[in-house]
């Protein structure tokens, strides 16, 4: 098993469900009671609804509960790492740019860590052929920051990173 924690930790993401999901969950349960409940009995509804509430807070915290990880040594994103050597290039994606990529055809083969509820994301593209993904692409609220501090350990220089991901959406893929 990776020591996901070796080198010194230089960022780190959890990527937690914001308060509107939640609420979104609890008006679910809400709405449960009143249905169920109306349709067979108050008891039935909030025995139900409590059933719903357990699945949505134990999907909420699963989901959540995913950690981006940089170190020294490699990229961790729950329970997958990789190191460095295996990372050709980088690239932040603000909203729109990850919409475009998430419906395109660029993430079929991809590993892909995304959430419904963070818009905005990184993707790392491999240098190593054997892999059986050509890139990772990861949700995350600070695209900007850690595709600038990933940038700074993938192989070749960050100047290199960023012409080169210029070009992701026009990479042949095949």
């Amino acid at each position: 098993m990776v020591n996901f924690t070796s080198g010194s930790m230089v960022y780190s993401e959890r990527l937690w469900a914001p308060l509107s999901w939640w609420l979104i969950g609890a008006a679910v349960a809400i709405s449960l009671i009143v249905a169920v409940g109306a349709w067979t009995s108050l008891v039935t509804g909030i025995i139900v609804a409590v059933l719903v509430v357990v699945v949505i807070v134990a999907a909420f915290t699963k989901a959540g509960s995913v950690r981006i990880m940089v170190t020294e040594d490699g990229f961790g994103v729950g329970r997958s790492w990789i190191e460095w050597r295996w990372v050709d290039r980088v690239r932040g994606m603000e909203p729109k740019t990850m919409d475009l990529v998430m419906r395109s055809s660029h993430q079929v083969g991809s590993f892909l860590v995304t959430r419904p509820w963070i818009r905005s994301g990184l993707v790392l593209r491999l240098a190593d052929p054997a892999d059986p993904h050509q890139a990772w692409i990861v949700s995350t609220r600070h695209p900007k920051k850690l595709a600038a501090i990933v940038s700074e350990y993938v192989m070749g220089s960050p100047s290199r990173s960023e012409a080169s991901s210029k070009n992701f959406l026009e990479d042949n893929h095949g």
